[in-house]
């Protein structure tokens, strides 16, 4: 039997099955394990963050994290959330 070779993902496949991934991740966390939403969140985050730090530093990461805090703040999903709205999203 002899195996098909390997076919090279593209990174935006790569970015998807990553997604796919976590997605079911989640998933098992809070349906099977019965994590908390909040939980799952900062376990991904501290999980990021301990990752990014290990590969490029801790100050590298923080300026990362500070950048995204930045961008989301600026309305990264708004168009998720619907704070652009008059009547939606959370109150900051």
């Amino acid at each position: 039997m002899s195996k098909e070779p390997k076919i090279p993902l593209t990174e935006k496949a790569k970015q998807v099955a990553c997604d796919a991934i976590i997605e079911r991740a989640v998933v098992k966390m809070v349906v099977e394990a019965g994590a908390p939403v909040s939980l799952v969140i900062d376990r991904l985050l501290t999980y990021a963050a301990g990752q990014a730090a290990t590969l490029e530093g801790s100050a590298v990461t923080a300026a990362h994290f500070r950048r995204f805090a930045d961008q989301i703040e600026g309305g990264l999903f708004w168009s998720i959330t619907g704070e652009d709205k008059p009547s939606g999203g959370k109150a900051n």
